[in-house]
């Protein structure tokens, strides 16, 4: 291995550590102290490192293109507000917000994305099982990935299981999307795209009064699709000849890629809830037999349709949801009364439901799979 490389590996390392200690230390390195890090570990890099300038003739228009992307995400993101609503923003554009979070973030993004492009125009790579492979690249990957979680352990409480789901969907999954697109502009047209769409989609928040109440799922699942939107469109755009060489070797990426994106979207609109069909982990033994604990059932969601003794409902009781079967239905003047147990109880449950807090019945189960669900949530007991 040349000293270029060792030196190149043991930076990304060393970055690696330190954004993984300070992803658990958010009390000790805040958004002031982290930004003041990747400064410092950019002038270290700049100093260590020849540069090698990513020469792209189309810099100019990849910048103008990332604004009117920008431009477009969050419109598109405003557009599904007139659907789900608006709330008020939880923080507004203020002397306070400038120096709390404005300035700090926008520090981390363009140093960042500066510490990106840097080491990767390196390009240097070792010989893996006699085929030439960048782990510079994947140790980039990793350190820009763990930077995001870390900007929002602030927002996310990770001592929390709900919080911990949030930051693990929102933040992780669609963070790994959104590296992927930013290490190929970096790599094809230089750091300034990246750096000025990461300021627009990152910092808008703090200058519009009201957002849209979009549903969880819904965020993640927009900004995991829109990297790959854009990822298409310059590619098409100034890579067609190259495309169409290499067309063979993307076809199998294309469909693999195609293939994920349904299937996550198939598994936002589940987990949403918000469509005909949702999913849910049982998390008891109540059910045993019918339903083990483990199980995901996939149940359709209750539009007053007819249920009878025997149906298996999913239902809301002092803020837990519930699964268990009817085994009596009585019209009590008017408003039906629905009462439960679980099969494995030797009681049945105490009270009633009612239609307004019936979420569906369930149609069907899927064995063991929520067991990792229900082991993650066990470290948070």
């Amino acid at each position: 291995m040349k000293s270029n490389q060792a030196k190149l590996y043991m930076i990304e390392l060393f970055l690696i550590l330190i954004l993984f200690f300070a992803l658990f230390a958010s009390r000790i390195i805040n958004r002031h102290v982290l930004a003041v890090i990747v400064v410092l570990f950019y002038f270290l890099i700049y100093k260590l490192f020849k540069k090698k300038e990513i020469v792209s003739i189309y810099k100019k228009q990849v910048m103008l293109l990332m604004v009117l992307f920008a431009g477009i995400y969050i419109g598109v993101f405003y557009l599904m507000g007139l659907y789900f609503g608006f709330v008020r923003s939880k923080v507004l554009f203020s002397l306070w917000a400038v120096g709390r979070f404005i300035i700090p973030i926008a520090v981390i993004i363009v140093f960042s994305e500066l510490i990106r492009h840097k080491l990767l125009s390196q390009k240097e790579k070792i010989e893996l099982y006699g085929k030439q492979f960048n782990l510079s690249l994947v140790l980039t990957y990793i350190a820009m990935v763990l930077l995001d979680l870390v900007i929002y352990t602030g927002v996310y409480d990770l001592t929390n299981i709900d919080d911990f789901l949030k930051a693990l969907g929102f933040v992780l999954f669609a963070s790994m999307s959104c590296n992927i697109l930013y290490n190929y502009i970096s790599i094809r047209f230089g750091s300034n795209g990246v750096i000025i769409y990461r300021l627009i989609t990152v910092l808008y928040v703090y200058f519009i009064p009201f957002a849209p109440n979009v549903y969880l799922f819904f965020r993640t699942f927009l900004r995991m699709v829109y990297p790959y939107l854009i990822y298409v469109v310059l590619e098409w755009s100034f890579a067609r000849s190259s495309f169409a060489i290499a067309y063979k070797d993307k076809k199998k990426s294309f469909i693999g890629t195609t293939i994920a994106l349904v299937f996550v979207s198939m598994l936002v609109m589940l987990v949403s809830c918000r469509f005909t069909y949702g999913v849910l982990v049982v998390g008891s033994r109540s059910m045993t037999g019918a339903l083990n604990k483990g199980d995901v059932v996939l149940f359709e969601k209750y539009k007053n349709q007819d249920i009878s003794v025997g149906d298996i409902l999913v239902f809301e009781k002092n803020g837990v949801k519930i699964v268990h079967r009817v085994i009596q239905i009585q019209d009590y003047n008017g408003m039906v009364r629905y009462f439960t147990k679980g099969d494995y109880n030797s009681s049945i449950d105490e009270g009633f439901v009612t239609k307004d807090s019936i979420f569906g019945l369930v149609k069907f189960k899927l064995k063991y799979v929520g067991y990792p669900t229900l082991w993650v949530r066990s470290l948070f007991e």
